[in-house]
C-alpha cells in the first residue's frame, strides 16, 4: 500500500511521467511473466501430449511412386552373333542335304559295281560253260574218229583245229560284250561322277546364298525388335514421367484438402467450445491455467493488471477461452471464483 506521501508526490507528477511509470510497471509485469508462461507452457505440452495423435496418412501407399512399369531388358544380338546362329543353321541342313545326295549318289554308285561285278561273273561263267561244252564236244569228235578208224589222222585234227577256233570265237565274242558293258559301266559312272559334282557345286551355291539370305532375315527380325522394345520402354518412360507430374498434383491436392479439412474441425470446436464450454481433460487442464494465470496478475498493482495481460504476447494461446474471464476479472466485469465452462 502507497504510503500518504507517495500519494502526495503522485499529485504533482506529469501525465508523461505518469505514463512512462506505468509502461514501466508492465514491462517489469512482463518480465515476471515469463515464468508463468513457463508453467502455462508445461500445462500446454501436458495437454498436447494427451491428445491422440493425428496417424499420418502413408502417401507412397495413396500415391504408390511408381506405375509399377518395367522396362523390358534386351540386349541385341552382333552382326558376328547372328551370322554364327545363320551359318549354324545352314551347316546342319545343308549338312543334311549333302548326305542324302551322298547315299543317292552311293547307292546309283554301288549298282553300277553290282553290274560290273555281275558282268564279270557272267564272262566267267561263259568262260567256263565254253570251256566244258567245247571239252565235251572234242571228246565227241576223238570218239567219233576212233570209230571211224581216223583217231591219227589228219582229219581229226583238222576237226579238233576247227572246235578250237570255235572256242577261241566264242571267248571273243563275250570278251566284246563284257568289255562293250564295262564301257557302258564307265560312261554311266563318269556321268554319276559329274552330275554329283554338279549337285555338290549346286549345293554350295543354293546355301551361299541361304546364308546371306538368313543373314539378311536374322537382321531385319534383331532391328524390329530393338525398335519394338525401344518404344515400348520410351512409352514406359513417358508414362512413368506424366504420372510423377500428375502424381504431384495429387499429393498436393490430397494435403491441401486434408489441412483444409483439419481447420474446419477446429474452427467446429472452436464454435462449439465458444458456446458450450472446455470438456473433461481439456476443462480441467485450462482451468489450472486459469488459476495460475488469475493468481499472477491478481499480485499486481490493479491499475496495470489488465493493461499487462493485454500486452502479454502469448497469455491469449495458453488460456483459450479463459481470457476473455481474466480480464473482466482484472478490469472489475466478474468474479474469480466459482467455474466457468
Amino acid at each position: 500500500m502507497a504510503s500518504f506521501w507517495d500519494e502526495f508526490k503522485d499529485l504533482f507528477k506529469t501525465d508523461s511521467q505518469r505514463k512512462e511509470e506505468k509502461q514501466q510497471a508492465i514491462a517489469d509485469a512482463l518480465e515476471a511473466e515469463k515464468a508463468v508462461t513457463d508453467r502455462l507452457a508445461e500445462l500446454d505440452r501436458e495437454y498436447r501430449e494427451s491428445l491422440p495423435e493425428e496417424p499420418e496418412p502413408d502417401i507412397d501407399a495413396l500415391f504408390p511412386e511408381s506405375l509399377g512399369l518395367e522396362k523390358v531388358e534386351y540386349t541385341p544380338a552382333t552382326d558376328e552373333e547372328l551370322a554364327q546362329r545363320a551359318q549354324a543353321g545352314v551347316d546342319y541342313e545343308k549338312s543334311a542335304e549333302k548326305k542324302d545326295l551322298e547315299h543317292k549318289f552311293g547307292v546309283a554308285e554301288q549298282g553300277l559295281g553290282d553290274r560290273a561285278e555281275e558282268a564279270e561273273k557272267d564272262l566267267e561263267t561263259k568262260y567256263r560253260e565254253l570251256g566244258e561244252l567245247y571239252e565235251e564236244l572234242r571228246k565227241q569228235t576223238d570218239n567219233d574218229a576212233i570209230k571211224r578208224g581216223v583217231a591219227r589222222s589228219s582229219i581229226r585234227s583238222s576237226a579238233q583245229d576247227k572246235l578250237s577256233a570255235e572256242k577261241a570265237g566264242a571267248e571273243r565274242a563275250s570278251k566284246a560284250e563284257y568289255d562293250s558293258e564295262m564301257t557302258q559301266i564307265g560312261r554311266e559312272l563318269d556321268a554319276l561322277r559329274q552330275e554329283q559334282d554338279a549337285a555338290f557345286e549346286e549345293l554350295d551355291l543354293k546355301y551361299a546364298a541361304e546364308l546371306e539370305e538368313r543373314i539378311a532375315e536374322l537382321k531385319e527380325e534383331r532391328d524390329k525388335t530393338a525398335r519394338k522394345y525401344a518404344e515400348y520402354n520410351n512409352s514406359v518412360e513417358e508414362a512413368e514421367r506424366k504420372y510423377a507430374l500428375q502424381r504431384e498434383d495429387d499429393i498436393a491436392d490430397f494435403l491441401a484438402e486434408r489441412e483444409k479439412e483439419r481447420l474446419e474441425r477446429e474452427e467446429r470446436q472452436r464454435r462449439e467450445e465458444a458456446e458450450f464450454g472446455y470438456q473433461g481433460a481439456k476443462q480441467e487442464n485450462y482451468l489450472k491455467r486459469y488459476d495460475i494465470a488469475l493468481d499472477f496478475y491478481s499480485s499486481l498493482s490493479p491499475d496495470i493488471a489488465a493493461d499487462a495481460l493485454a500486452a502479454s504476447p502469448s497469455m491469449k494461446y495458453y488460456l483459450g477461452n479463459y481470457y476473455d474471464k481474466l480480464m473482466g476479472v482484472l478490469r472489475g466485469d466478474g468474479s474469480a471464483s466459482g467455474t466457468y465452462f
